[in-house]
């Protein structure tokens, strides 16, 4: 039989039944929507005023000319906690422009200025602090914004809205904002220069607008235009800024070169220096599109990946952390499949494995990135458009063969293709396509297509989305996936149903946890929503999930179904509690196929007020499978110390054990030539001692340090064959080996960060990396005895590598 002759009815039927059940059922509750309010439905209105003469001296103190005459605005309402009430002081801000720049003056009365929270921390780490938030859509499309927020100690914090409320932190621009604290509670005033807003020339101006202000020690926070708690909408809601005409968008052009220096210590090993150099480049193609390019990028100053131990046939996923991909990356992203991983640009070389008969005498820990090019903004007609492309070069192992030495291509030459195009419909509706290329000399290359879209139905009651896609590689594979979310009412809620070819495949610059496995899922779940205060409860909801995946061949490979109740209580502690249960299901993640035991599922987490000084959260699970031995355990925590006012200390603590009856170890040959598929028990254990502390001297000044002790241990017996595939019935097994392990690793860096000028930045890194093993463990090296060696992770043999880098920011 072959793929396309598989029937589909029952996960189709199962899916189908869901998706009737979650329309009824939003029907059936559609009458209690009285507890939902939407926002605002009065449009508000501030504007701004011409400066004639000379432009505000940008000090925080509000005493140039301009903001004696500029209208005020002070209808601000709380958000939190009292939401729709008045607030318990007043704000008022002013609006202002000239032919360069947007000028913002934002005034915070307090009756109680001594006690107004002024935290001094690095650059967009604005918390637990009294804050205001500037929020601009200059495009007026009520889909995309930025914000430019300032705490009362000076620091800058900024950001793009894609999606009407997608958040994406990681876009810095180069803008001025000072505060000044007084007797009559503290100021704000904002200078920012429209090369950092993309907006298309007109006569007249509207933009978007909402400014908020939190006051952190009452818990409070206000906005000029209120977004109720649980709605799912921002930009949308925002008022109107009018009053801006006759000025002209710039082409702004952009040149950061970078300088570094850096020395790389090994153990037994002499010191190895290095220099290089590089530029980074931004332009405004036109007022709404940009290009930024680098050229020889360096990241050595981004912290490095957290350890982990990994059991599963499947590769770790590891957070994107080199600016020039993180910045503006939500134009590329689907919130269902990453088909685009950017950590696949510049990873670690191996395309042509080395033979095994050679001797390997060094290979590179990472593929040498040539140069990147990436164009996003928007064009006319509520176009959105992205395109990334990056050249990677050749990378060699250093291989002998006999007596021989020689250089062995291990990854060659390859170029990385994305391209995204979104076109904005109706009321924040869209539908986009996404075109992805890997283009390999003298090996193969890999490309997807894929169209997707978000269809917004009754003012955002109810939305529809899904995706389609091809792949081609080898092999030619298809994606389709349907969801229908409902977004208002006390009842909410989603379902969707997927249908993935097992030969789609999208890992070559995306990331995909199982390819070559096709799949067949649909999910549903709910949540009963309490918007309003009861008892000790601030709002939560109660959640029930059912999901149901089969692979291609209609054999259940995941059936789960889980309650949970989230919510955060009127002390501002928040948590939730989860109970989940498994039914018996097919592992189809090895080469021979078994059973996978039914479960049962305990999480929780609750997390103290994140205002006060001292902050801990505590995050347990716990699992049993009904195979009467496998269970695992997991506590972890996060403890966070706000000292002074500049200083936060961070730790985050875990402890996990497992305990399995069938753990993979790998296939073997009898003594007949016949394939084993060999299984153990195991008991395995793991410490983290994640550790983070950051000083901050100034706005412009911090200094962070991150440390992550780590230890593995575990301990196989036991082991046995599996009796016949498709069941979970075992033989014992003499495998002759010890697959006993007990490894440990230090990870850290510690980062000197000067932001010498609005732009330009020193940094003094030093990073280390150490690791070690037993290769025979000891009894005493495999059980919770073991921990207390944690500490000589810190003696391990490893590298330590000092860096010193440049940036230097030229607005022309």
């Amino acid at each position: 039989m072959t793929d396309s002759d598989v029937p589909l009815p029952k996960p189709l039927s199962f899916g189908l039944k869901l998706l009737f059940l979650t329309i009824s059922l939003t029907q059936i509750f559609s009458f209690q929507t009285t507890a939902h309010q939407t926002p605002d439905q009065v449009l508000k209105t501030a504007r701004a005023v011409r400066i004639e003469k000379v432009p505000p001296k940008i000090d925080g103190r509000l005493d140039d000319a301009i903001w004696q005459t500029a209208p005020i605005n002070d209808d601000l309402v709380q958000r939190e906690p009292d939401e729709g009430q008045p607030p318990t002081e007043r704000t008022i801000f002013q609006i202002a422009y000239d032919d360069h720049a947007l000028y913002v003056a934002v005034t915070c009365y307090d009756s109680e200025p001594d006690k107004i929270i002024a935290r001094l921390t690095r650059r967009d780490q604005v918390f637990s602090s009294d804050w205001v938030s500037l929020n601009l859509d200059p495009h007026h499309d009520h889909r995309s914004g930025c914000w430019f927020q300032v705490n009362a100690a000076g620091v800058l914090d900024d950001g793009v809205y894609a999606n009407d409320y997608h958040r994406d932190t990681t876009w810095d621009a180069v803008w001025q904002a000072e505060t000044d604290i007084n007797d009559q509670g503290w100021c704000v005033e904002y200078k920012i220069p429209y090369h950092v807003l993309r907006f298309s020339p007109q006569d007249q101006y509207t933009w978007g607008l909402n400014v908020s202000r939190s006051i952190s020690r009452k818990n409070e926070r206000i906005s000029w235009v209120l977004i109720r708690r649980y709605v799912r909408g921002n930009v949308e809601f925002w008022g109107h800024l009018e009053g801006i005409k006759s000025i002209n968008p710039p082409r702004h052009l952009e040149l950061i070169p970078y300088g570094m220096g850096r020395v790389i210590s090994e153990s037994d090993e002499p010191l190895d220096p290095f220099g290089n150099a590089g530029l980074d480049l931004r332009y405004g193609i036109t007022p709404s599109i940009s290009l930024n390019a680098t050229f020889n990028p360096d990241f050595g100053q981004v912290e490095a990946d957290p350890a982990q131990l990994n059991l599963s046939a499947y590769e770790d996923q590891f957070r994107e952390r080199r600016p020039f991909f993180v910045e503006g990356a939500s134009i590329f992203s689907n919130s269902d499949y990453d088909l685009f991983y950017s950590r696949r640009i510049g990873k670690r070389p191996g395309r042509f494995p080395v033979p095994s008969e050679v001797e390997v005498l060094g290979q590179p820990d990472a593929t040498t990135i040539l140069g990147a090019v990436k164009v996003s903004g928007k064009l006319p007609g509520r176009t959105n458009i992205g395109i990334l492309n990056a050249v990677t070069s050749p990378e060699y192992a250093k291989i002998k063969q006999g007596d021989q030495e020689e250089q062995f291509l291990i990854e060659p030459l390859t170029n990385y293709f994305v391209g995204r195009l979104k076109q904005d419909f109706g009321k924040n509706s869209w539908v986009g396509g996404m075109l992805t290329a890997v283009n390999r000399v003298d090996a193969e290359s890999a490309y997807v297509q894929m169209v997707d879209w978000d269809w917004k139905i009754n003012d955002n009651a109810y939305l529809l989305s899904g995706i389609m896609g091809l792949s081609q590689t080898e092999k030619r594979g298809f994606l389709g996936h349907v969801e229908i979310d409902k977004n208002k009412g006390i009842v909410r809620g989603q379902t969707h149903l997927a249908v993935v070819n097992p030969d789609f495949d999208y890992t070559d610059l995306g990331f995909q946890r199982r390819s070559g496995q096709g799949r067949v899922d649909s999910t549903t779940y709910f949540r009963l929503i309490r918007e309003t205060p009861w008892w000790v409860l601030r709002s939560g909801y109660i959640g029930m999930m059912f999901r149901r995946n089969w692979n291609y061949q209609m054999m259940p490979t995941s059936r789960y179904q889980a309650l949970w109740l989230s919510g955060e209580l009127s002390n501002l502690w928040d948590g939730y509690i989860s109970v989940g249960r498994s039914l018996p299901d097919y592992d189809v993640s090895r080469e021979v196929t078994t059973i996978d035991p039914a479960g049962w599922y305990l999480s929780g987490r609750l997390y103290t007020n994140r205002n006060k000084m001292v902050t801990v959260g505590l995050r347990p699970s716990f699992s049993v499978s009904d195979d009467g031995f496998s269970s695992r355990w997991r506590l972890s925590s996060d403890i966070e110390i706000k000292g002074r006012s500049n200083v936060v200390f961070g730790l985050e603590p875990s402890y996990s054990h497992r305990i399995s009856y069938a753990q993979w170890v790998s296939v073997v040959k009898d003594q007949a030539d016949q394939d084993r598929f060999i299984y153990g028990e195991l008991d395995s254990r793991t410490i983290d001692l994640t550790t983070r502390a950051s000083i901050s001297f100034a706005p412009n000044l911090s200094f962070q340090l991150y440390l992550q002790p780590y230890l593995a241990v575990g301990d196989f017996e036991n082991f046995k064959a599996l009796v016949a595939p498709k069941t979970y019935e075992f033989s014992s097994f003499d495998l002759g080996e010890n697959r006993d392990f007990h490894r440990r690793s230090l990870r850290g860096n510690a980062v000197l960060r000067w932001e010498f000028q609005p732009g330009s930045t020193l940094f003094v890194v030093w990073s280390q990396n150490r690791h070690g093993k037993l290769d025979r463990p000891a009894a005493e090296d495999l059980d919770n005895r073991a921990f207390s060696n944690i500490l000589d992770t810190f003696s391990d043999a490893g590298s330590n590598i000092f860096l010193v880098k440049l940036t230097y920011w030229l607005g022309i």
